[in-house]
């Protein structure tokens, strides 16, 4: 099966913001490309289901799937997802995930899958994010936060994906803020020669189209 699983360092790393501008670049292309985000907490009342993750990544999609479809299972304590169904009195396992994930798919589908959290967050009650990817075979991209630290959070992420067995197609470092030039720091660079897959930056609110394309080539080359 075609795909790819997005993971991060931590929560609110990007993984969206990224993905979904990899989505539009893989649509564009003509990629018969399905997105899910099998569970999701911090789900807000319905007037600001705009401001969600499975919601971004449908409007990249085109919205050609419904968001039940998308995201089945929406929580609301911005709590980790397993713990936000156990409030709401739900049991949710990796197996129902996995199902979540291949539902409405099609044979020559891309499926696109983004996790909840960093890579060994809780994301069921039987499993962590690390888990979904090993199930469903997919390849992995990693989203780290492009700051002074991420150095270790990346390359402690990158032996855990390895330690799981799976292939890590991209390591994409989202600058949220600008970084002063006078700080000598060049995460790109000191990521790279420590990793045997592509490093891409991304520089929140700038254009990233030949970051997105390049992106792109990669993760089609490796399918």
């Amino acid at each position: 099966m075609k795909g790819l699983f997005v993971t991060g360092t931590d929560t609110n790393v990007g993984k969206t913001w990224v993905g979904s501008k990899l989505i539009a670049e893989l649509v564009e292309r003509k990629i018969q490309l399905r997105a899910r985000k099998p569970i999701e907490s911090g789900w807000p009342v319905a007037e600001k289901v705009t401001e969600t993750d499975a919601w971004k990544l449908s409007e990249a999609m085109g919205q050609t799937d419904s968001l039940d479809l998308i995201c089945p299972n929406r929580y609301a304590a911005a709590i980790s997802p397993d713990r936000a169904a156990m409030f709401e009195g739900d049991t949710i396992t990796l197996e129902q995930l996995k199902q979540d994930c291949l539902n409405g798919l099609n044979d020559n589908d891309f499926l696109y899958v983004e996790g909840a959290g960093g890579f060994y967050s809780p994301i069921s009650h039987d499993g962590l994010n690390a888990d979904l990817p090993v199930s469903l075979n997919l390849p992995v991209m990693l989203v780290v936060e492009d700051r002074l630290g991420c150095i270790n959070q990346t390359l402690l992420n990158v032996e855990a994906i390895k330690a799981k067995g799976l292939k890590l197609h991209a390591i994409v470092l989202n600058q949220p803020n600008v970084i002063p030039e006078d700080i000598g720091m060049d995460n790109l660079s000191d990521i790279q020669k420590r990793v045997d897959c592509e490093v891409i930056s991304f520089v929140f609110n700038q254009d990233n189209t030949l970051s997105i394309m390049q992106l792109a080539d990669i993760i089609l080359a490796k399918q």
